[in-house]
């Protein structure tokens, strides 16, 4: 098992995608998605930049890794492509990318440009990771977030880390992992942290 933890900037929704039975990780933090096997943990905490350093936003077991064509070809998937006249849910759906006759499209979504055109910068990125990332297996805390207790802190990437790290003290990780799971119950538990600037827009 091995334990990847990484700082989350911005939460919307998207990456992670939270929502129905699967957490999804399919853009951003793409050597996270290409490095990470079934079986081992992803944990997302919050930065600086929103004032939650060292804060739980989720944490996630990977139950399978999919290819993007193999993502967007499930059925079981289809309820996160991108709806963007509805709920902020079906809006930052991250099933966003198909392959068609050898051309990646990426549809238009949170990771788009405002007028629907393709974000090219947003394709390189995620497209890099090759694999999204799927578990149901998770605790989306979003803004029931808590503070990461002092003495599991270096599971938790700290100022001095540019993005993610990997967890070395697996055990530590796993007695923290086991401590979330004990206390909530899996799936969704609070909303994401920067839906609070769509205002009384319909969630679900």
């Amino acid at each position: 098992m091995a334990v990847y933890a990484y700082k989350i900037t911005r939460d919307y929704g998207f990456a992670p995608n939270p929502f129905g039975a699967y957490c999804s990780l399919a853009c951003c933090k793409p050597h996270i998605r290409k490095k990470a096997k079934i079986g081992d943990w992803i944990i997302g905490t919050g930065a600086v930049e929103n004032g939650l350093l060292n804060h739980l936003i989720f944490l996630m077991k990977v139950t399978d890794k999919l290819t993007f064509q193999e993502y967007w070809l499930d059925e079981r998937f289809n309820y996160k492509k991108p709806v963007l006249n509805g709920s902020l849910k079906q809006i930052h759906g991250d099933n966003i990318y198909s392959n068609k006759d050898g051309v990646w499209i990426q549809s238009d979504s949170h990771h788009s440009l405002h007028d629907g055109l393709l974000n090219e910068k947003n394709l390189k990125q995620d497209l890099s990771g090759e694999y999204v990332l799927v578990s149901d297996h998770f605790v989306y805390l979003g803004d029931k977030y808590f503070k990461v207790p002092n003495e599991y802190l270096d599971i938790c990437p700290g100022i001095r880390h540019r993005d993610y790290i990997t967890v070395h003290n697996e055990q530590l990780a796993r007695e923290f992992i086991d401590k979330v799971i004990s206390k909530y119950d899996l799936g969704l538990t609070g909303l994401p942290l920067n839906w609070k600037e769509y205002g009384q827009k319909r969630i679900f």
